[in-house]
């Protein structure tokens, strides 16, 4: 399960900078260290009395405009900005003045989707050496905080963050190295806002009046419809109480909490009166649990061979949903605190002094704030061994378990998943609407396996709906193909990939990241983000910028059947086709009987010819063709080619 909902940060008011006592005000996404785009007009705006004038005053022009609140309190003012440069300031005056402070006039971007955009900078590979030279006040970070909302809403929280290692540690990793890259090209400021959620799909954050173009999503939106004005009250009142009982509970330093009471992480605890499950296992799946929100601790006994006594051990867990703090025999070996490694394998090593004797006593405390909940791995990755010691057989911690739930969380109604129709859009995308940006970058697909035929016209309606609601015409939109990932459904990820490819012959000035190269198919959550902005930033380059770079893998255009083979034409081919490491792969040939056959694969020119004996009158090619594809088509600046496939034939996300 990969919905991160730890950090519900619902308010029913927001804490907006200005002066108490004065109706002056503005929202949080103007700020100190903000970033403006550079070389247009860009809107300021904010709240003061009905009819009060406003008077906005440039730094890097001297320039002063003035405007005033309407009869609800709301003003906006246009105001145009120079070329690149700063830092300046910005005055705002009413029945007060407030100066906002070091502005800088360059490039600003958008950064949104699910947990892959999400990710932070903690997790990348090599991530210490990232983080420490992530020290660059040209970049300015802002990240929206997160925010469910069943009408739209004008206002977000958060603040805008100078780059630098205690800043970036946990901002977005795809959207930082997007930023990074620009940055040292362009040698401008970068202001980069970041909205994202996990496990979260497409029509989260797509507008009501989009999703009515859709049948499927009649019921949520009737829902929405009926819910009124005091429904909407009490929705957002049970989710303050929501997130305060998340707060604590996800404290795992808090003694208060059941569970480190009463020390049931000690082994002379008896837990003879707890629940006897099988693990690994999701609690959604176990018939005495059932949908579990809230926190939870699981205990095994064991006893390890006696040449084990006074060595380092290594425990393996599997992915564990959502956090977890593991003991042996009583004390703390390793813990995972943050919802969006929930898909990653726990392994923590045991220090030699903890292993004093034999028996043994694991007790893991699990909080899991929406959906599945406990061990989600396969039986072999549970296990526990001694660290080098050769020859050692380690002992499975697959089977029964002990349980005991600790504390559930307040149960809400549907809406309030984050996986809920228009949600996101509400709470994370329409306060933001006013800022002008240059352009979008995004990272989610996960969410919509299961509805990848849908996606096909949900993602590009969002992607129109975007545009629309910021009123700047077809800004630059350029989204990441889902890596390779084994989901528990036969060629889901391929048919979603496959709408992410159509998107681009279907929304203008759109470029796809293809990663079916840097993935890993056990983890849906690839630690390679370095090489993902990278490949978002190709595309602003050279779409947006100007810069003479090759930007794409090889992308499908065209089939051409001559005899019993099948030429294919790609564009994007830069400098060449190439195949790594051996011959090309992954290809297949259909005929009139529409089974797939493999494919001899060859490069010819800036084509591919196929062909195979088994299939004498071709009719259709698919390239990548699975959830976990091994393919090796790159062109020679070392950018892979997409998956495709020629066929017309139902798919099986198509009902």
């Amino acid at each position: 399960m990969n919905t991160r909902c730890l950090f519900l940060i619902l308010w029913m008011t927001a804490g907006i900078p200005g002066v108490q006592g004065a109706s002056l005000r503005i929202p949080a996404i103007l700020g100190d260290h903000m970033v403006l785009q550079q070389k247009t007009t860009v809107n300021i705006w904010g709240w003061a009395s009905p009819g009060n004038q406003v008077e906005v005053l440039t730094g890097w022009n001297g320039q002063t405009y003035t405007t005033l609140a309407d009869q609800q309190g709301r003003w906006l003012t246009r105001v145009e900005t120079d070329p690149a440069g700063g830092p300046f300031e910005l005055t705002i005056r009413s029945d007060t003045t407030l100066v906002l402070r070091d502005i800088l006039l360059g490039e600003v971007w958008i950064c949104s989707g699910q947990s892959n955009m999400e990710y932070p900078m903690s997790g990348v590979q090599s991530a210490s050496q990232s983080i420490s030279g992530a020290q660059d006040p040209g970049i300015r970070l802002f990240t929206v905080e997160k925010h469910l909302a069943s009408r739209p809403t004008d206002e977000v929280r958060g603040e805008w963050m100078i780059c630098e290692p205690t800043s970036v540690r946990d901002f977005s990793a795809v959207g930082y190295f997007f930023g990074k890259n620009l940055h040292e090209a362009l040698q401008v400021p970068v202001g980069l806002i970041h909205t994202s959620w996990g496990g979260t799909p497409s029509q989260a954050w797509t507008s009501r009046e989009a999703l009515r173009d859709f049948d499927f999503f009649y019921g949520e939106l009737k829902q929405l419809d009926e819910l009124g004005d005091p429904g909407v009250d009490l929705f957002e009142v049970t989710m303050d109480s929501l997130e305060m009982v998340i707060r604590r509970e996800s404290d795992f330093l808090n003694p208060a909490n059941k569970g480190f009471q009463e020390g049931w992480m000690q082994s002379e605890f008896d837990d003879s009166g707890w629940l006897d499950v099988e693990c690994p296992s999701e609690w959604s799946t176990i018939p005495a649990i059932g949908t579990l929100e809230g926190v939870a601790w699981m205990r095994r006994r064991f006893e390890i061979p006696e040449e084990w006594v006074g060595k380092s051990l290594m425990l393996e867990l599997g992915p564990v949903d959502e956090m977890d703090a593991t003991y042996l025999n009583g004390r703390k070996v390793g813990s995972s605190t943050r919802a969006e490694e929930s898909g990653n394998a726990r392994v923590y090593r045991i220090p030699a002094p903890l292993i004093r004797g034999r028996e043994c006593l694991l007790a893991v405390r699990i909080v899991n704030t929406i959906g599945e909940g406990g061990f989600t791995g396969m039986p072999q990755q549970l296990r526990i061994y001694p660290i080098g010691v050769d020859g050692a057989q380690p002992i499975p911690l697959s089977g029964s378990w002990k349980f005991q739930e600790a504390c559930s969380f307040p149960r809400l109604p549907r809406m309030a998943d984050p996986k809920g129709a228009t949600l996101l859009y509400n709470g994370m995308i329409h306060p933001l609407r006013n800022y002008t940006i240059k352009g979008a970058i995004w990272y989610q697909g996960e969410s919509n396996v299961s509805q990848a035929y849908l996606y096909r016209d949900l993602f590009p309606a969002m992607i129109r709906d975007w545009r629309t609601l910021w009123g700047e015409g077809d800004f630059p939109f350029y989204f990441v193909q889902i890596a390779p990932y084994a989901y528990d459904r036969e060629f889901i990820g391929a048919e979603l990939r496959e709408a992410q490819f159509m998107a681009l012959s279907r929304s203008v000035k759109t470029g796809m990241a293809v990663t079916l190269d840097i993935g890993n198919p056990n983890d849906i959550h690839p630690t390679n983000k370095r090489d993902v902005g990278a490949r978002l930033a190709l595309w602003a380059l050279a779409g947006d910028y100007g810069k003479d770079v090759v930007h794409s893998g090889p992308l499908y255009r065209e089939m051409r059947i001559e005899g019993n083979t099948i030429r294919l034409l790609f564009d994007h081919v830069g400098t060449g086709l190439v195949a790594r490491d051996g011959q090309l792969a992954d290809f297949e040939i259909a005929g009139p009987d529409r089974v797939y056959r493999p494919a001899m694969a060859t490069i010819d020119g800036e084509g591919i010819v196929l062909m195979t004996p088994q299939v004498q009158s071709p009719v259709a090619v698919r390239y990548a063709w699975s959830n976990v594809p091994r393919p090796n088509l790159f062109n020679r600046e070392g950018l892979p080619a997409s998956s495709f496939c020629t066929d017309s034939w139902p798919r099986i996300t198509q009902e």
